[in-house]
């Protein structure tokens, strides 16, 4: 096997194994546990407990999972606190601890992501103290142990092997990008032959929803990351965009696994073609661009074959050539074309208005 093949595997393979996560949170907790060490503190686990669960794939996830790892146990250690001092280590306390926790992460938008973590803290000072540690002594130290494995946490996440979540969210907008291509692929193709792939078209449609979701998720994390700028604009006009092509894919989906016509589609055949080809390969162009594996697709065939397309049903409209089809299959067959027509402008338009930004 030569190199050229060996290396794309290897990289696959590290990519799919997560090696790079699983080493980078290795370090982490083996770093915080030094530092436990160093410092001599006496449970000293929580803090590698923390460095472990603040690890993430990315920074900006890092910057997020450490916020509210901090939040909830300053939120929890001060209700434990409170209720040891009204109630001591009763099971009322426990409960009005935990209650009042859950209720204050709850209320306050930005502490909801803590409420687990806050709950948990409220019952260690309760149910973990001795009579001779006092349960503030107990929640400072909590609380001291959690900020010790989270800025361990942050300083291997950004020294070591460091990723980005802006970075991520290009390749899952390249992924969704490419999976368009696919779906609008074979939803016209389901129509241009009758014959419709439901198993097929659900795990597309199901995988960009995924990424669609997992790709709002990486962008707030690199908000968290800071130095946005026109990238962040970028990314964000991707991301608005590539919702709207889905919106008119789907679109066409509910017509085609529906279709049951009596060749009106054969009146187009070239056209339909031309119009899967040219945006398939804009779209598969565009999802190699955000890569990083070339320069943004030419859009002289898309546009040709949009123009095509739309002479040919005017001609047909002139002849009058849909009315031997029946009134339902006409109404359908044009509303498909006119999805069509209308994912061929927002590839263009998605394709166009990147170029100007990359430019500025």
């Amino acid at each position: 096997m030569s190199a050229s093949t060996l290396f794309p595997l290897l990289k696959r393979l590290v990519k799919r194994l997560g090696v790079r996560h699983a080493g980078r949170t290795a370090v982490a907790a083996v770093v915080t546990q030094l530092v436990v060490t160093v410092l001599n503190l006496p449970q000293g686990y929580w803090a590698v407990i923390t460095a472990v669960i603040v690890m993430q794939a990315n920074i900006g996830g890092s910057i997020r999972a450490a916020w509210a790892r901090l939040l909830g146990t300053g939120v929890g250690a001060v209700m434990g606190i409170v209720a040891v001092h009204v109630g001591g280590s009763s099971w009322p306390a426990l409960g009005m601890a935990v209650f009042a926790t859950l209720m204050v992460c709850t209320a306050v938008p930005f502490l909801r992501e803590s409420s687990r973590v806050g709950g948990i803290t409220a019952v260690i000072v309760l149910l973990a103290g001795h009579g001779d540690v006092s349960a503030l002594t107990l929640g400072l130290d909590r609380f001291f142990e959690i900020a010790v494995g989270i800025i361990t946490a942050l300083a291997v996440s950004l020294s070591f092997f460091p990723s980005r979540a802006r970075k991520a969210v290009s390749f899952g907008l390249a992924k969704i990008f490419q999976d368009e291509a696919a779906f609008f692929s074979l939803v016209l193709e389901g129509l241009v032959r009758d014959v419709y792939n439901d198993r097929q078209a659900f795990a597309l449609k199901d995988r960009i929803v995924r990424t669609l979701a997992r790709c709002r998720d990486l962008r707030r994390e690199a908000n968290l990351e800071g130095r946005g700028g026109e990238a962040a604009a970028a990314q964000l006009l991707l991301l608005f965009r590539a919702e709207h092509l889905f919106e008119h894919i789907l679109a066409m989906d509910h017509i085609a696994s529906e279709w049951h016509g009596q060749g009106l589609q054969s009146q187009l055949t070239g056209e339909l073609a031309g119009l899967r080809q040219s945006v398939g390969a804009v779209l598969s162009g565009l999802a190699a661009h955000l890569r990083g594996d070339g320069a943004l697709p030419d859009l002289a065939e898309l546009d040709t074959s949009v123009a095509g397309a739309r002479e040919k049903l005017s001609a047909m409209r002139r002849e009058r050539a849909p009315a031997a089809y029946g009134l339902s299959e006409v109404m359908h067959f044009f509303s498909f074309m006119h999805g069509m027509l209308a994912c061929a402008a927002e590839t263009g338009e998605i394709v166009g208005r990147l170029r100007t930004v990359e430019r500025e």
